[in-house]
């Protein structure tokens, strides 16, 4: 019983603490659209791949010896 409460209370919190970050960086006008831009940029932060174009700074600089060979 103990174990369902425990999941109850994390996904109401988790719920409102989304709803809260879609709310402050958002404001209240267009929430469902708001939040399915949201939720996209979570699911950008877990693994799904973002496609974008790469430029100078994607090149990585060639390796530099110094004396000791490090």
């Amino acid at each position: 019983m103990a174990l369902i409460r425990f999941l109850f209370w994390a996904s109401i919190f988790l719920l409102s603490a989304f709803a809260f970050t879609v709310l402050f960086e958002h404001g209240p006008a267009n929430f469902v659209e708001n939040s399915k831009e949201e939720w996209g940029a979570i699911q950008g932060m877990w693994g799904k791949k973002i496609e974008r174009k790469k430029d100078q700074s994607d090149k990585l600089l060639p390796r530099i010896n110094n004396e000791k060979g490090f």
